[in-house]
């Protein structure tokens, strides 16, 4: 059953990255558009969770740690967000995305073997070794030479979206182990929201001066797109926020951290490229393929 949730989980943020695609077809990606995405996102996402909450009799509140948790997470969720518009200015879309990547899987599977337990067997390492060598393979863009400015940039990628699985399994499996999934759910997310509205109201005060672009829509725009494009950020939110609730629930599971933070990658990035093919109709070349082999195997390593 873990193992269908966390299957599901990577559909759901493979749903989330093609509704943020969507959005940035028709919006110019900025700072602050980033982090105004982001943060009715999470107040979307709140929402649910908080009706959630009502009907299904959880605390409202978690302890401390919780609060801590969720506010520690918004931070390095802002890192990502700046240094990742930084890095795709500066850099190379296929490092950033393998950088995000291996650091979301790996970080957390390593403190879960350490710190938590986690049960390390052959065939585990073998599908993580096979997710590694896929992740590379699915990444698109160009792949420009590493200067040391563009390092630093994914250095602080790979450790910050590591860091962020590595506090969600502290919280789960330690912090808050008895706290209910909804409520950590909750609770992240109105730390987040009220964390994202100072640093979205300072990004605007500093660019206001500045006509923003306006929002490229169909011409002539159907009504349709223009009501999927308003609502992108709640629904990719609310993705966002399912996503990560599987990811918890899976790494609070005997499954453990060393194999919910690769399956969900894995998941992520298979679904992500089928998503693509039949909803943007990206090519899936060779290295596609052999990536969507090498995840599918995996997959299987996983389940026996």
């Amino acid at each position: 059953m873990t193992y269908f949730l966390l299957v599901s989980a990577g559909l759901l943020f493979a749903a989330q990255f093609c509704t943020d695609k969507y959005y940035q077809k028709f919006k110019p990606v900025t700072s602050a558009s980033s982090v105004t995405y982001a943060l009715f996102g999470k107040a979307a996402a709140a929402a649910v969770f908080l009706l959630c909450i009502v009907f299904g009799g959880n605390p409202l509140l978690g302890n401390a740690y919780t609060l801590t948790t969720g506010v520690i997470q918004a931070v390095l969720n802002l890192i990502i967000i700046v240094f990742g518009l930084r890095v795709l200015s500066d850099g190379s879309v296929a490092i950033y995305t393998v950088a995000m990547m291996i650091g979301g899987m790996a970080l957390p599977a390593v403190f879960g073997i350490c710190f938590l337990g986690d049960k390390i067997t052959f065939l585990r390492v073998a599908a993580f070794l096979l997710i590694a060598a896929a992740v590379p393979l699915s990444a698109k863009g160009e792949k420009k030479k590493i200067t040391p400015k563009a390092f630093l940039l994914y250095a602080a990628l790979f450790v910050s979206n590591g860091a962020v699985g590595v506090f969600t399994a502290l919280h789960a499996n330690v912090w808050g182990a008895d706290i209910s999934y909804f409520t950590f759910m909750f609770d992240t997310s109105v730390a987040a929201t009220l964390c994202y509205i100072p640093v979205a109201a300072a990004i605007a005060l500093r660019t206001r001066a500045i006509q923003a672009e306006p929002a490229a829509l169909p011409n002539p725009a159907k009504p349709a797109s223009v009501i999927l494009h308003r609502a992108s950020p709640f629904i990719a939110g609310i993705l966002n926020g399912a996503g990560n609730l599987l990811t918890v629930i899976g790494s609070a599971s005997e499954t453990g951290s060393a194999v919910t933070f690769p399956l969900v990658t894995g998941g992520t990035v298979l679904f992500g490229m089928i998503a693509a093919k039949l909803f943007y109709r990206e090519p899936l070349g060779a290295g596609k393929c052999v990536s969507c082999a090498l995840i599918v195997a995996a997959l299987v390593l996983f389940a026996i």
